[in-house]
């Protein structure tokens, strides 16, 4: 197992470059919001055909979701990134790890002490994968196009509360753009905002799945995201409050434990919605 500190991100961004041979797959870009219950599995397939996995949902249902999504003989990753390691979003990556081929692994070292945390740094061990230690602010690239990248606007390596910890991600193809917040709360959200953080997006996955404690008015201001997704299953928290889907207003709404799977396409200029 290879570690890597602060700042190496930058050199993935140029290895990516020539470790992914860039080969037209297609013309679009497809990210998949896997309907894994009460957590966030984010499934990315670049127009190169690069595979990213956010998240990996509160079970093994992520190992069977990419079955589905990939083909047979398909049982590689190019990168995995874990946000932050609570259950709901780490548990899901342990069984992706054993199943999968995993080229890169990307997380910020925050530990917890359960027992799906050690069975994710046994599996880290045992997985020959690039593991990258990510600070804020980074990017990663798999083209020769500076319209075709995964930022990395924010993380912490300590806070109050381990959500605060998230690796939030900012995904741009072409003129459409992605935000992944994790599960950050108003605290890490007011955070980027004085930092003057550029976080508008057009798709917005909701923090924290819904809680009254992020999606701030002031955060989805700056967002102003056309379309919001809202990762969320069966759950005794009330998630997605009443309060944050007053917030969210007019805008849009795709939630997982309505429609299952949400798939979003773009073709760099135009994003589609199943």
């Amino acid at each position: 197992m290879r570690k890597v500190g602060y700042g190496a991100i930058l050199l993935l961004a140029f290895a990516n470059v020539a470790v992914w041979p860039y080969v037209l797959k297609a013309q679009t870009m497809q990210v998949t919001f896997f309907d894994v219950g009460q957590g966030d599995a984010i499934f990315i397939e670049t127009k190169q055909g690069h595979q990213i996995l956010i998240d990996g949902g509160p079970n093994n249902a992520v190992v069977e979701k990419l079955g589905q999504a990939l083909p047979f003989a398909d049982k590689s990753l190019d990168l995995v990134v874990l946000t932050h390691p609570d259950a709901d979003h780490i548990t899901g990556l342990v069984g992706v790890l054993e199943a999968y081929d995993v080229e890169n692994v990307l997380w910020t070292g925050v530990e917890k002490k359960t027992n799906i945390f050690a069975s994710w740094q046994e599996a880290l061990r045992q997985e020959e994968a690039n593991i990258w230690l990510v600070n804020d602010p980074q990017v990663i690239r798999w083209s020769q196009s500076s319209k075709e990248r995964l930022e990395v606007l924010y993380a912490a390596d300590q806070a109050k509360e381990v959500n605060d910890t998230s690796v939030v991600t900012k995904l741009v193809f072409g003129e459409t753009s992605f935000l992944f917040p994790g599960d950050i709360s108003k605290i890490a959200e007011q955070e980027m905002l004085q930092q003057d953080i550029n976080i508008d997006a057009d798709i917005l996955k909701i923090p924290h799945h819904g809680s009254k404690y992020s999606s701030t008015e002031n955060f989805l201001a700056a967002v102003s995201p056309g379309i919001a997704v809202i990762q969320v299953g069966k759950n005794s928290y009330g998630h997605p409050t009443p309060e944050v889907l007053e917030r969210l207003g007019h805008i849009p709404i795709l939630r997982n434990d309505q429609i299952g799977d949400i798939i979003i396409q773009s073709n760099g200029n135009e994003l589609t919605a199943q």
